[in-house]
């Protein structure tokens, strides 16, 4: 049903080359809620997560706006005009953006693999962009759903199974919505069945074709 992640650098990469390319960074342990970056942070680094989970948003006022998660193998910066949040204990390994420029002068083979990642990341950012433009919620969620299906759906008896490791509050921050929405549009989707939900982020997807005609339905 999947492929390998393209997000995953550090599974993109041989170990003879994930060395070298580590060359210099360090390991620094996040606590839940803390900030590793913001619009107006001094710190020049890349960082690639190790393990947890990192929130990419933006804040405006009183709003936030998720722009993706980054979890084990993502790669991100600390200079971006967003704000960078653990949003569960996670360990990153921090590196030089300088120091990783040059390091990448010498080591030509990770370059695709990190352009692939970024590029992952980039997509992810712009289907958010796209759905909070043009999409009703029930839109978004069904989209999203779908999208993770085709990442890491797996059969399961007479339908699919798809364990996102995220709890509703997760799936709520990247849709722009609340957890009471995205419970509420769950349910109905259940009592249609369309899915059903097995655990906490663990559902079964008895009707995708149902999933994908909904996601493609525009905000009117």
């Amino acid at each position: 049903m999947h492929g390998p992640d393209a997000s995953n650098l550090l599974d993109s990469l041989d170990a003879l080359t994930q060395a070298a390319l580590l060359q210099g960074f360090h390991r620094r342990q996040l606590i839940e809620g803390e900030l590793l970056g913001s619009p107006n942070s001094k710190r020049d680094s890349v960082f690639i997560v190790h393990s947890g989970r990192i929130r990419v948003f933006l804040a405006f006022e009183d709003k936030e706006y998720t722009l993706t998660f980054l979890e084990a193998g993502g790669i991100y910066s600390t200079h971006s005009q967003a704000y960078v949040q653990a949003v569960r204990p996670s360990e990153v390994l921090m590196g030089d953006t300088a120091q990783m420029t040059a390091t990448l002068r010498s080591l030509p083979s990770a370059v695709p693999a990190i352009i692939r990642v970024l590029g992952a990341t980039l997509g992810n950012c712009m289907r958010i962009i796209e759905d909070l433009a043009f999409r009703d919620v029930e839109g978004r969620l069904a989209r999203f759903l779908d999208g993770m299906l085709a990442r890491k759906g797996r059969p399961h008896q007479d339908s699919l199974r798809l364990e996102l490791d995220l709890n509703t509050e997760d799936i709520a921050r990247l849709l722009g919505t609340t957890r009471q929405t995205v419970s509420s549009l769950l349910n109905r989707m259940a009592r249609e069945g369309i899915l059903s939900r097995v655990g906490n982020g663990v559902f079964d997807i008895h009707d995708a074709e149902r999933l994908r005609a909904r996601s493609q339905v525009s905000a009117g």
